[in-house]
């Protein structure tokens, strides 16, 4: 049996509402999901507009790790990397500039927590 899709990226953050701020303001993501997971914790979730997978933005103190720990980078993928390049940099996002390799041209950043994110550009198929 092959997986379908994925459903949830999960990442371990000091500050959610920073982190929230981050991925809503930043990276236009909306949030999804924002109530109590048991007293005195909280479950977040955002995603891309129209997005099947959504990420949890979880507060590492909450299961006893650090921001940054327990959870890996994760890639995203856009239409245009150089148009993206110049929103985040308008935004303030310490962003890399845009590297083209034959498979794809990309950039990378890390959020407050530390959390590398590659975003590459879709490749149309047969390209």
């Amino acid at each position: 049996m092959l997986v379908p899709k994925v459903r949830a990226v999960i990442l371990m953050v000091e500050d959610q509402d920073r982190a929230l701020a981050f991925y809503t303001e930043k990276l236009g993501m909306e949030t999804k999901q924002d109530a109590e997971m048991w007293p005195g914790s909280r479950w977040l979730e955002v995603a891309a507009p129209g997005a099947e997978t959504w990420i949890a933005l979880t507060a590492a103190q909450d299961f006893g790790t650090q921001p940054g720990q327990g959870s890996g980078g994760f890639t995203m993928a856009v239409d245009n990397v150089r148009q993206l390049y110049e929103e985040l940099k308008a935004k303030g996002v310490d962003v890399e500039e845009p590297k083209e390799e034959r498979w794809s041209t990309y950039l990378r950043f890390t959020d407050p927590d530390g959390h590398q994110i590659m975003v590459s550009e879709r490749v149309t198929e047969g390209e």
